[in-house]
């Protein structure tokens, strides 16, 4: 009797057509959300710096704190937890494809970037805001990079997702 001994071919997870469409249009739907709360998060933070009406700005300040940071760091995750389960589940894996490992890369750096530097900030500029009316505004101009920031890289995220650039990571044996 001979025993032959074959390499081991690893089980992959694969997503269900269905599955895998309604992964999709969740990880779509929460970068479009994502892009929606930068633009909001523009317009207050450029209401804030351009008005001169202490009522306006204050509010201004109170509503970054309140829409930005807990909204901006669900649709992170939800993304990233979306995009992880497509790697998985799909043929263009979490590190197979270059276009792939750089939008993993990019989400946790934003995600990171928003529970670490954003949310501090708003919430020291919320705080702040009490004291507007009587001593002057504080200086938010460090509040306008991250949205421009943000978007810039979901839209790369998005861009790289369309035209799936740079081949895979390694070749396979």
């Amino acid at each position: 009797m001979t025993t032959t001994l074959t390499r081991a071919t690893p089980v992959r997870f694969r997503l269900s057509t269905t599955a895998r469409r309604t992964w999709l249009l969740t990880h779509i739907a929460a970068a479009g959300v994502w892009l929606g709360i930068d633009v909001v998060l523009a317009i207050l933070v450029g209401t804030a710096l351009l008005t001169s009406d202490p009522i306006l700005t204050e509010s201004a300040f109170r509503a970054l704190e309140v829409f930005a940071v807990g909204p901006l760091i669900a649709v992170s995750l939800i993304t990233f937890g979306t995009g992880v389960v497509l790697g998985w589940g799909t043929k263009y894996g979490l590190v197979r494809y270059w276009w792939v490992a750089v939008k993993l890369g990019l989400n946790t750096i934003l995600t990171l970037l928003i529970i670490f530097g954003l949310s501090p900030t708003l919430h020291e500029t919320a705080t702040m805001a009490t004291v507007y009316a009587t001593e002057g505004a504080p200086d938010i101009s460090g509040l306008v990079a991250p949205p421009i920031v943000s978007t810039t890289a979901v839209l790369l995220a998005t861009a790289l997702s369309v035209f799936k650039p740079w081949g895979r990571t390694r070749r396979p044996a």
